[in-house]
């Protein structure tokens, strides 16, 4: 069942206008940012002369959004049905080609693909901001506990206005109403270097770009695989991160935020398929289209026309998801 029948008729009725516009604005950003590439600039050139992907596209190809993959953000995903979906849910009327809204996306097609969007149903989501997932998850009647940092450590995420402090915060009238938010919906504060198996277990954990912040490289792999110890039998994980577009023979720490090597994911699912888990990696990275190509720069302006790889310190990072199930009760 698609998504826009799924959801409430108040609900169809707001995000239909915008559905049957996606395409059409897709279309003119295409050709404004083909414009853009045409007309080049030293910083935009300077920047993508960074970007490393070839070893790795040789050995990976193009995935479609709608699997269970774990990939990257790619320009073409933004066409498919199953995001454009999902889109008009999540995205907030910003920039077409961004990704967060694909990032939200992501991890609402994996759970949609477990056939975890079902009442009954118990996630757990991990830095969770102000953002759109837990409003979504209960208009599918799921039970969430939504999780952000204690304020004492939330340092300039309070300031931006991204750190959640309460139900108040992930408020969606559009979504779901407050009442049935309430119903669904629990927040409380957690450290994710400090997940307990007091929390119980869950059929769906999820954490959109936060793993990267919490202190370490190895710091954010250890929360994946600590958060995947918490699945009931047929459960996902689902994380997005940095992924590193540049050549490196270390992993990228600047304080702020760690930027993954496709090494650090390909020995991540190892370890994960160690575990009797399961995990699907493909690090082929788009560089097809000019919006696949442009990188945005500090201060990351909000008129960019693409914001799918930008650069962080020394680095040009792209969205990568990460999708991790366990196995059902009686498989191998």
């Amino acid at each position: 069942m698609s998504i826009s029948k799924r959801l409430a008729a108040p609900i169809r009725s707001y995000f239909n206008p915008r559905f049957d516009a996606v395409v059409d604005r897709l279309d003119r950003l295409t050709e404004r940012i083909d414009q853009l590439e045409a007309s080049g600039g030293s910083q935009q050139l300077a920047a993508q002369s960074l970007i490393d992907v070839g070893a790795g596209n040789a050995r990976y190809g193009p995935s479609r959004f709608a699997s269970f993959t774990s990939q990257a953000v790619d320009s073409a995903h933004f066409r498919e049905p199953a995001f454009r979906e999902w889109f008009v849910v999540v995205s907030d009327g910003g920039m077409e080609y961004h990704r967060k809204p694909w990032e939200y996306a992501f991890i609402l097609e994996r759970a949609r693909q477990a056939s975890l969007l079902q009442s009954g149903r118990r996630a757990l989501g991990c830095g969770v901001g102000r953002e759109p997932i837990p409003a979504v998850l209960a208009s599918f009647g799921v039970d969430v506990l939504a999780t952000d940092q204690p304020v004492t450590q939330a340092d300039h995420w309070t300031e931006t206005g991204e750190h959640a402090v309460g139900l108040q915060s992930l408020s969606r009238p559009g979504v779901v109403d407050d009442h049935a938010l309430a119903r669904r919906v629990t927040f409380m504060p957690m450290d994710m270097n400090d997940v307990t198996s007091e929390l119980g277990t869950f059929d769906f954990v999820w954490s959109s770009c936060a793993i990267e912040h919490l202190g370490s490289p190895r710091a954010g792999l250890a929360f994946v695989l600590r958060s995947a110890e918490l699945l009931n039998p047929g459960g996902v994980a689902v994380h997005t991160t940095e992924l590193e577009l540049t050549a490196r023979d270390e992993t990228a720490d600047y304080g702020h935020s760690v930027v993954y090597r496709a090494a650090d994911l390909e020995r991540l699912s190892h370890e994960v398929l160690g575990r009797g888990l399961e995990v699907e990696l493909n690090l082929y990275v788009s560089m097809a289209t000019p919006r696949d190509r442009y990188v945005a720069l500090e201060p990351y302006p909000p008129t960019d026309p693409s914001h799918l790889k930008l650069r962080i310190g020394d680095s040009i990072s792209t969205s990568f998801g990460l999708a991790i199930r366990r196995p059902p009760a009686g498989t191998s």
